[in-house]
């Protein structure tokens, strides 16, 4: 009988460690999950500053009387750190979705 009782207690404790395991590792991936998508909150931000400055710099043109174009330094500048941060947000977005997966 208390041979019994041990078994059952020992499998007990086995599952209670293998739920501890997955839940330990299930909050260690939602929480990088959520710094991920934080960061690429703050890349959005950033994406909207860039905006700002491109069209800040067309409007000043604009406003001294100067053609718009492209070939601005400025705004090619813009234009790329807007590329550039796309893909971070792409990649953070992405490493988020793997973490999401399931490990079976």
């Amino acid at each position: 009988m208390w041979e019994k009782i041990r078994k059952n207690f020992e499998k007990g404790l086995d599952s209670l460690k293998w739920f501890t395991v997955f839940l330990a590792e299930r909050t260690k991936a939602e929480t990088s999950m959520a710094r991920l998508l934080y960061e690429s909150n703050k890349l959005e931000k950033k994406i909207d500053e860039v905006y700002r400055d491109i069209g800040k710099r067309i409007f000043d043109l604009r406003e001294k009387g100067e053609k718009i174009k492209l070939k601005d330094p400025i705004i090619l500048q813009g234009l790329d750190e807007i590329v550039r941060l796309r893909q971070e947000i792409e990649d953070c977005k992405s490493k988020s979705r793997e973490l999401g997966k399931p490990n079976i």
